[in-house]
């Protein structure tokens, strides 16, 4: 093989990586939303027992909040804040500024759980699978208005 050939299957291969980076989504991610079921009814459940212990005494034992001060984390709300974003970032800003005496103290399996909790109390449908706890596996998933 010449230096040029080489040279050319080289970038060849490089090139084809390199647009798999890019354009590399996990297919069992691609085009889900909330109304998918997400999460199971299992995790909601852990969720609700840390949303009474880390976030009721702010957000209220409702999720209704406080205005202006702690937001609602349910109904319409909620809805009108989170639609059009990922799963990924309402899971990073629990795990990274709540609860707000502690911020970053819940472990990221919590934060999962205490998503699911969020969003089955907003209506969405629970599945069978459970969220993941890392915000890149949970960014492919919209947050869209309840079906």
């Amino acid at each position: 093989m010449t230096t040029h050939t080489r040279v050319a299957v080289s970038l060849w291969t490089l090139a084809l990586v390199v647009t798999a980076a890019v354009f590399y989504t996990p297919l069992s991610a691609q085009g889900k939303s909330v109304n998918d079921g997400v999460y199971s009814d299992a995790q909601a459940k852990r969720g609700a027992t840390l949303y009474g212990e880390q976030c009721a005494s702010c957000h209220g034992e409702t999720m209704e909040g406080v205005a202006d001060l702690f937001p609602a984390l349910t109904g319409a709300p909620f809805v009108k804040t989170w639609t059009g974003k990922s799963v990924g970032e309402l899971f990073d800003k629990i795990q990274t500024t709540m609860p707000a005496l502690d911020p970053g103290s819940l472990k990221p399996a919590q934060a999962a759980d205490i998503v699911a909790f969020i969003l089955s109390h907003s209506k969405y449908p629970a599945g069978a699978a459970e969220l993941a706890s890392t915000a890149d596996a949970l960014k492919p998933i919209q947050i869209v208005a309840p079906k």
